[in-house]
């Protein structure tokens, strides 16, 4: 489980590292395949809701188990479901609205390239602290969002690859953004049957 959750909360960095400060100035709203391509060639292939900048939900299959993060930016906050009806709160140290100093970056355009459907620039951002390497961004003013993304370590070697496919362009149900009902806080410390 301690595994699973790792790869959710690096999953987790990868999208606020993109939205923190990248996504341009529109407002999204779709949902479709997302298909994750990690160092080793691994596929991860899951779904993705996207309503505005700010409301992000990501499932992803692992046999016959799905994993739930939904990251909400306007909160600081993302949750990642879990089963027995608990869910984890990871807190975001900084607002991913505004700039964030530790994570400056330059920009530059590579050019263009449609993707699956969708005319894109290609933006590169290099960060000036090179452990975070260089992220690389199919961009479509259409969508107002990244069709793809791919990041690299400092030595310029592919790290993970995001893209989505099939995407379908409207208004996204509020509660996909929510934790559901009847779903608690996950506390390490078990609860007692008793208190003192």
């Amino acid at each position: 489980m301690a595994k699973r959750i790792g790869f959710r909360l690096v999953i987790l960095l990868a999208v606020v590292l993109i939205f923190s400060g990248l996504v341009q100035a529109a407002t999204p709203e779709f949902s479709g395949e997302m298909i994750l391509t990690d160092a080793k060639g691994k596929v991860t292939q899951g779904k993705i809701y996207v309503q505005g900048t700010e409301k992000i939900r990501q499932e992803t299959s692992a046999g016959d188990e799905v994993s739930v993060t939904i990251l909400r930016l306007d909160k600081k906050v993302s949750w990642t479901l879990l089963p027995d009806q608990q869910y984890m709160e990871v807190n975001l140290p900084f607002d991913p609205n505004q700039p964030n100093l530790d994570l400056e970056y330059e920009m530059k355009t590579l050019g263009s390239e449609t993707v699956n459907g969708y005319p894109c620039q290609i933006i590169q951002y290099t960060y000036k602290d090179r452990k975070y390497g260089v992220l690389v961004q199919w961009f479509s003013e259409e969508l107002g969002f990244a069709v793809k993304t791919q990041t690299k370590d400092g030595k310029g070697k592919v790290t993970s690859t995001v893209e989505y496919r099939n995407i379908v362009e409207g208004k996204q149900p509020d509660e996909l953004f929510e934790i559901p009902s009847g779903y608690s806080k996950f506390s390490i410390i078990p609860k007692l049957p008793f208190s003192f």
